[in-house]
């Protein structure tokens, strides 16, 4: 399985900067269309091979590859393609409402996916995958797309840097070299504007200090410290869940708040404040124990839910709309490029210091990152 999963995890980086290359060039719609479609063969041909017995170990590293090279250039794109269909008033309901179904699915889907296997058996459960990719591919055929305003580039260097790239200034390199100067003009776009760049680094050790712990720590925390049975670690992670979809339904109410850089960042000081109770939860008595450590998973999900409305909100917004691919792809590159390295120094730490110091560490690890964001003015005052 592990070598499934880095089969899958490897092309998603790698072509994740390409695909926000793609994005900005070919239509979003059509991007979407094809790496759904190509999803759907994947999955189906494993559903197939297993039918006629014909799959082997080395079918599901190849397919889990190409897999991820087809998510790779559907995350860009699918980021991106908001703004081309939802006015910008709505876009903020538009990013709760896809919060939340990402959240209902991260809910159903293990259901769905574990009662298809013990009800129709795994070849059953990977043909009814493959067919709601199939499904999704006929919804993005059915979108419309809505003319919008660029928004104006923040300075008329970086406009005039990307406006030559687009317009055939370099018409005589390579398709290779075109491609190459469009993400230097992406990157470029990101290292001028402090508030992405610093959101994108500061999140990529804020990935280290919250997510890696509720991913590694989590089930030694309650397995020996809280010492409770497995349950309880679905109770936790529901309550995660359920807190992202309040948090994006409680920011989804406010359409365009003030001050969002501050709300932000705030929302992930209370994820942190979360992650430390977590790690002090087994101080109280049992039953407030488990109550605490129920109510700091809310907090933390809460506090990413909301964080991750407003963020994506924010790129929407000031982006311009033919940077957004590459500008989502370098953000989403950017955020989780530390994490293998997170999780290897989390499970080293949960080894040497016990689980519930090394969530006290990531959640104090997390304020001070707050502070350091929150002590840059722009970050203060983005509206």
């Amino acid at each position: 399985m592990g070598l499934v999963l880095t089969a899958l995890s490897i092309p998603q980086v790698i072509f994740l900067l390409i695909g926000g290359v793609v994005a900005d060039r070919v239509p979003r719609r059509l991007i979407l269309f094809l790496a759904d479609i190509s999803r759907a063969l994947m999955v189906l041909l494993v559903a197939v091979f297993s039918y006629f017995h014909w799959l082997q170990f080395w079918h599901l590293i190849a397919l889990s590859f190409l897999f991820g090279v087809a998510s790779g250039f559907f995350f860009p794109a699918y980021q991106a393609i908001p703004p081309q269909l939802v006015p910008q008033d709505a876009r903020t309901s538009a990013n709760t409402l896809t919060a939340l179904s990402r959240q209902l699915g991260l809910l159903i889907g293990p259901l769905l996916g574990a009662g298809a296997v013990a009800l129709a058996g795994p070849t059953s459960a990977f043909a009814f995958d493959g067919i709601s990719f199939a499904l999704s591919a006929c919804c993005i055929l059915a979108m419309r797309l809505v003319r919008q305003r660029t928004p104006p580039s923040p300075s008329s260097f970086l406009a005039q840097s990307n406006q030559e790239i687009r317009h055939g200034t370099i018409k005589r390199q390579s398709t290779l070299k075109k491609a190459g100067g469009d993400l230097y003009a992406g990157l470029l776009y990101v290292t001028q504007i402090p508030w992405i760049w610093i959101t994108i680094v500061l999140f990529a050790l804020g990935n280290v200090c919250l997510s890696s712990p509720m991913q590694v720590s989590l089930p030694k925390l309650v397995h020996d410290t809280y010492q409770v049975g497995i349950w309880f670690l679905g109770v936790l992670g529901t309550a995660s869940a359920c807190g992202a979809m309040i948090g994006s339904l409680v920011i989804g109410q406010f359409p365009s708040p003030r001050r969002r850089g501050l709300i932000a960042y705030l929302s992930i000081a209370l994820s942190g404040l979360g992650t430390i109770a977590l790690g002090w939860a087994w101080l109280m008595p049992p039953f407030l124990e488990r109550m605490i450590a129920i109510l700091a998973c809310l907090c933390f999900g809460t506090g990413i839910g909301v964080f991750g409305v407003i963020w994506i909100s924010l790129l929407q917004e000031r982006v311009p709309i033919d940077m957004q691919g590459r500008v989502f792809s370098i953000d989403g590159l950017g955020s989780f490029c530390l994490l293998p390295i997170g999780y290897a120094l989390v499970g080293l730490l949960t080894d040497r210091i016990g689980p519930s110091l090394t969530f006290v560490c990531g959640g104090l690890g997390a304020l001070i990152l707050v502070g350091i964001a929150l002590s840059v003015r722009t970050i203060r005052l983005l509206d």
